[in-house]
């Protein structure tokens, strides 16, 4: 970049950021002279009370204003009532508390039905909530003495007392405080104990709330937002209520609470579990547990319900004294699992008993070797209760970040700061998007047992990838290359493409086993070309050194040894072997297959980076500087091998297939990386390419520059492969003979069925039988590598298949019969099947 433009940009970043401060500071402004809304002309009524410090003491001057809605109870004919008026006490009044985040209004479907009952209901704002102002202290402790002066003003001796979610905690200290003047008290879905809360951990869960409090107090302070956001208090007043409770308090006096209580819970509650609940009933000596077929908003959702069970309680304890009922009425049993439901619930409660910390760090571990499973498998877990969801989520952010620095390959690392912040908090959106599918996936398996588990948990999985790829640029683009893959078999597993000869050799181990094709190609090593063949070996039985047109490419073997001896080794090799060629020069593992392993050369430190790199031997190769590769698959005429007095040449070339080494163009606009997922047919292999290329992404190259991605004429490694069936004549066949004619010289038996890796300056010299350098010559379970070339049907493909394998067991069969090849014996022939047959699927 230029200096001027350098320095304008800079002014453009400093003109930003004063821009952004100017803004803020506006902001604050304008909030400050704005005039808070006047509640003195609300309909709700209101009362005045001193206000409490955080040690619960009164601080005279400091004032706190609790709004209220009030359902007041109806009145009754006298003619109705069936002794003397002056007798009638009237049923004891109701104060409904809310939870957090919520106010009064959140009971305006239920309070009218406990007021049909003849009760007089109260449901306040509390402290920090709806209209109430913002207290000093909003304990459960506090709010409870809140509540208390509430009923003072109310003219209140003894109220029952329904305490919804959180607002459970100030119903919960009311009955310690004050259990003169409360009668009962309702935990209805709601909170308790703090092994029960969450992570269960009181450290864990008010760092939950110091993080909320700064989201959603401090954070929108530093966004201009001139008060379309709110106050800081309208945002986290709720969550100062958490951040100054002790739920460890409430686990101290459940016991010794002597009120009658009602616990009334959903068995389906997504935010208080169940067996909170349950552990809750256990807890207080004075309660009765009624489990029913609802969620946790019960007040909304079954407020008709929830009035009977309340009404009939409220009855039964209007008068003191009345021994309290402490069975459980279970009206939502857990179902007997079977199957896969029994397996996932049995996980989970294994789960569920671990502390949340090693739950942390089993998740953290999880996601940095199996990071979208883990995603899968965490939101399974919060959906059934038994992680805490912050845990999940902060073990995800912890292991996603290890996994994006240790374990990420190119494609996945980002290459800017923004994309490492996107990269890491992809699992928030992942694991709230994850929860709804899991749900359905933790249904499945209670109707349909572990298929429906692995449907399930498969459907999530497909859900969160698909989440983490449509939401991008990148990620659309992926999507496009994975369905080029799934529509051209050239990139379909090799199961599906080696479907015929998979036929092929169970009729064939049926009949004779498999063992007996191992007798081909005797003279290139003991089992004609499973594995373990040294490419230094065969590059001597082609001819290496000894081939006046050169056409077998000099090696030299670099044995195992230390990094700095092989380092050595490799740069004397390169300086004293001028057969070698210098620099640039290939390193390749000495067995290997698949392109695993080569490297173009171009330094000093290329090499020194090689042997630190690979602990195995490796051999230089002098390099073909191409630009045409080629593979020639060369089968040998079954008469060579049965007639002695056979003078015809020795075989026939079956198919040749052209390599298309990956390329493109620079627009002068956009990335290496960019212009790869744009590339119709790089896209469809980015993670090969990225990590080829790993080093340069981010270069930008010139408009019209050609670019190459990779060096090795394989498949696998990001090559197009096409036909050249053109290119077979009879002077490229001569040539190829005389070639395997004299590897048969020299390696004292033949060498039947093969393919030959090999590079060309010109397509023209090739057909000609010249101007070629052999990279490397494979055995037996070499394959017609044009079967690939994307402009051939799947059945052309086959066909090609069937041919080579069908000829591939005339030559074992001709071998064994002259007994001029044997297979190999039982023992070797177990350690290599497997070898043999992956070379088939």
């Amino acid at each position: 970049m230029t200096e001027p433009k350098s320095r304008h940009l800079k002014f453009l970043w400093i003109g930003a950021l004063a821009a952004y401060v100017l803004l803020v500071i506006s902001s604050h402004l304008v909030q400050r002279s704005s005039t808070p809304p006047d509640l003195s002309d609300s309909d709700r009524p209101s009362v005045t009370l001193d206000a409490l410090d955080e040690h619960r003491h009164d601080v005279f001057g400091n004032t706190v204003n609790i709004y209220y809605d009030q359902y007041w109870r109806p009145s009754l004919p006298i003619d109705t009532l069936e002794f003397s008026s002056d007798d009638f006490t009237p049923p004891l009044p109701v104060l409904l508390l809310h939870g957090s985040p919520g106010n009064g209004a959140n009971f305006q479907t239920l309070a009218p039905m406990i007021q049909q009952s003849g009760r007089t209901v109260i449901a306040p704002d509390l402290p920090g909530s709806g209209m109430s102002d913002w207290a000093l202290d909003m304990s459960y402790v506090s709010q409870a003495r809140y509540m208390s002066k509430l009923m003072d003003h109310l003219n209140f001796d003894r109220v029952h007392v329904v305490g919804w979610s959180s607002g459970g905690g100030v119903a919960l200290e009311m009955a310690h405080q004050f259990p003169h003047r409360v009668a009962s008290i309702t935990l209805l879905a709601s909170i308790g104990a703090q092994e029960t809360e969450g992570s269960g951990s009181y450290f864990f869960e008010h760092v939950k709330y110091a993080v909320g409090l700064a989201g959603l107090g401090v954070g929108p302070e530093l966004i201009p937002h001139f008060g379309f956001l709110g106050t800081y208090r309208e945002r986290a007043g709720w969550l100062k209520a958490f951040w100054d409770s002790d739920q460890r308090e409430l686990t101290r006096i459940m016991p010794s609470i002597e009120t009658p209580t009602l616990i009334l819970h959903g068995r389906d509650d997504p935010l208080v579990a169940a067996s909170g609940a349950e552990k809750h009933h256990e807890m207080m000596p004075t309660s009765r547990l009624v489990m029913l077929d609802a969620s946790h908003f019960m007040p909304f959702m079954q407020a008709q319900e929830t009035a009977g069970y309340l009404n009939e309680f409220f009855d039964r304890h209007d008068s003191p004294g009345v021994e309290p009922q402490t069975d459980y009425l279970n009206l939502a049993p857990v179902p007997t699992r079977h199957g896969g439901d029994a397996l996932l619930h049995w996980i989970g409660s294994l789960v569920k008993s671990i502390p949340w910390w090693l739950q942390l760090i089993g998740l953290v571990v999880l996601t940095r070797y199996l990071p979208h499973v883990t995603i899968v498998l965490a939101a399974i877990m919060v959906v059934m209760m038994r992680i805490d969801l912050a845990v999940a989520i902060l073990g995800l952010l912890i292991g996603r970040t290890w996994w994006l620095v240790r374990g990420a390959n190119a494609l996945e690392r980002p290459l800017s700061a923004w994309r490492w912040v996107r990269g890491i908090l992809f699992v928030v959106p992942a694991m709230l998007v994850g929860m709804i599918v899991a749900g359905w996936a933790v249904g499945l398996s209670e109707r349909v047992g572990v298929v429906g588990l692995a449907l399930g948990c498969v459907m999530t999985l497909v859900v969160v990838h698909g989440l983490r790829l449509i939401i991008t640029w990148s990620g659309r683009q992926r999507i496009k290359g994975w369905f080029r893959r799934a529509t051209n078999h050239e990139y379909w597993p090799r199961v599906i493409i080696y479907l015929p000869v998979l036929w092929w050799g169970v009729k064939r181990m049926i009949r004779r086993g498999l063992q007996p094709l191992t007798a081909v190609n005797p003279g290139y090593s003991y089992d004609g070309g499973v594995q373990g063949e040294s490419k230094i070996d065969l590059n001597t039985k082609l001819g290496d050194s000894d081939d006046p047109e050169e056409s077998v490419l000099h090696c030299m073997l670099i044995d195992k040894s230390t990094a700095d001896a092989r380092t050595q080794a490799a740069l004397r090799a390169i300086q004293d072997d001028a057969e070698l060629g210098g620099f640039p020069i290939i390193a390749k593992p000495d067995e290997g297959e698949q392109g695993r392993g080569v490297k173009l050369l171009k330094t000093i430190d290329d090499v020194r980076g090689y042997c630190e790199s690979s602990g195995e031997p490796f051999v230089l190769q002098k390099f073909h500087p191409g630009p045409h590769e080629l593979g020639v698959l060369w089968m040998r005429h079954e008469e060579a091998i049965r007639n002695p007095d056979y003078d015809g040449p020795s075989g026939y070339i079956y198919a040749i297939t052209i390599k298309h080494f990956p390329t493109l163009r620079g627009d002068g606009k956009h990335t290496l990386r960019k212009l790869i997922l744009s590339h119709k047919r790089h896209r469809a292999q980015p993670s090969v390419f990225f990590e080829h290329n790993k080093t340069r992404l981010n270069w930008v190259p010139d408009k019209g520059q050609k670019v190459r991605l990779g060096i090795a004429g394989n498949h696998a490694q990001g090559a197009k492969f096409t036909d050249g069936e053109h290119l077979i004549t009879p002077e490229l066949t001569d040539r190829i003979n005389q070639i395997i004619d004299g590897f048969d010289q020299r390696a004292g038996s033949g060498f039947d069925i093969g393919r030959f890796d090999l590079r060309c300056a010109s397509l023209d010299e090739l057909a000609q039988g010249r101007g070629f350098g052999i990279v490397e010559l494979n055995g037996l379970t070499s394959e017609p590598t044009n079967l690939y070339d994307p402009k051939r049907s799947l059945f052309w493909a086959w066909r090609v298949l069937l041919g080579h394998w069908t000829q591939l067991e005339r030559l074992a069969e001709a071998r064994i019969a002259t007994k001029t090849g044997e297979p190999v014996d039982d023992r070797t022939w177990d350690r290599i099947r497997n070898a043999l047959i992956r070379s088939m699927i």
